[in-house]
C-alpha cells in the first residue's frame, strides 16, 4: 500500500481480483464524484463488468462500504506508523502522532471522512474491520504505555485506556475544529494566538508541541491521582 493513496498500486481488473478492482474503482471515482452518488452499478461500469457480477462479492452497498472503510483504516494506520519512532521519547511520539493524525485529515480529507465521519451499519462491521481499527488504536496505546513506564506508573487497563482516549480525543478534536475553521475564527478575533491558525507546518508543529505538553501533564496527573 502506498502512503499517498489507499488504492493498490496495480488496479487493473483481471479474472480473480474483481473485488479489489471494484474497491480501486471506488477510490478512483471518488476523485470526481461525491460518495453519495457512487453506486454498485457505476462501479461495475467503471471496471467493465455486468452489474450482476458485483453481487458475487458485495451483497449491497453497505458491504462495499465496509471493505472501503477497511482499506482506509489500514492506510490511516500505516500513516500513523510512518510518523512514530519507537526510539524517541514517548512525549515526542505523542506529539508526532497528534500531528500525523491532524495532517492525515488535511492530506486525505475524503479518506478521513470515510474512516471517522461516515456511519457504518452494525451488520457491515466485520471481525477484520474491528481488528484494523484496533491496530490504529494500538499505535497510540503503545506510546501511552511507554509514557507510563517512563514515569513509574502502572500500565493498568484504566491508565492506558485513559491516556489513549485522551490522546485520540485531542488529535480528533483539533482535526475537526480545523476542518470547520473554528480555530481560524478564534484567531482572527484575537482570542487565540496566531499559530493556532495551523496554516503551515511550523504553526502545526508549535501548536501540537504546546497542546501535547498540556495533554501529557494532564494524563500523568490524572493517573497518579487515581492510583490505579
Amino acid at each position: 500500500m502506498q502512503e499517498g493513496t489507499p488504492t493498490r498500486p496495480q488496479g487493473s481488473y483481471h479474472h480473480g481480483n474483481l473485488k479489489e478492482a471494484l474497491v480501486d474503482a471506488y477510490f478512483e471515482l471518488l476523485k470526481t464524484i461525491p460518495a453519495e452518488k457512487l453506486s454498485l452499478r457505476k462501479l461495475a461500469s467503471q471496471v467493465g463488468v455486468a452489474p450482476t457480477a458485483v453481487y458475487n462479492h458485495f451483497s449491497d452497498k453497505d458491504a462495499l462500504m465496509s471493505e472501503i472503510e477497511l482499506r482506509c483504516i489500514k492506510h490511516f494506520t500505516a500513516y500513523l506508523r510512518s510518523n512514530s519512532c519507537a526510539e524517541e521519547e514517548p512525549e515526542k511520539r505523542i506529539c508526532n502522532l497528534g500531528r500525523a493524525y491532524f495532517q492525515y485529515s488535511v492530506d486525505h480529507p475524503k479518506y478521513f471522512e470515510l474512516v471517522f465521519l461516515d456511519e457504518t451499519s452494525e451488520e457491515s462491521i466485520t471481525e477484520e474491520l474491528l481488528a484494523a481499527g484496533m491496530a490504529a488504536e494500538t499505535e497510540v496505546r503503545d506510546v501511552i504505555c511507554a509514557l507510563l513506564e517512563k514515569h513509574g506508573v502502572e500500565t493498568s487497563q484504566y491508565n492506558t485506556g485513559l491516556g489513549t482516549f485522551a490522546c485520540w480525543s485531542m488529535a480528533h478534536g483539533v482535526s475537526l475544529l480545523a476542518a470547520k475553521h473554528v480555530n481560524h475564527a478564534a484567531c482572527m478575533e484575537g482570542r487565540w494566538p496566531p499559530e493556532f491558525m495551523l496554516n503551515d507546518r511550523e504553526m502545526v508543529k508549535s501548536s501540537f508541541s504546546a497542546i501535547s505538553d498540556v495533554l501529557v501533564a494532564g494524563i500523568l496527573a490524572a493517573v497518579q491521582k487515581k492510583g490505579v
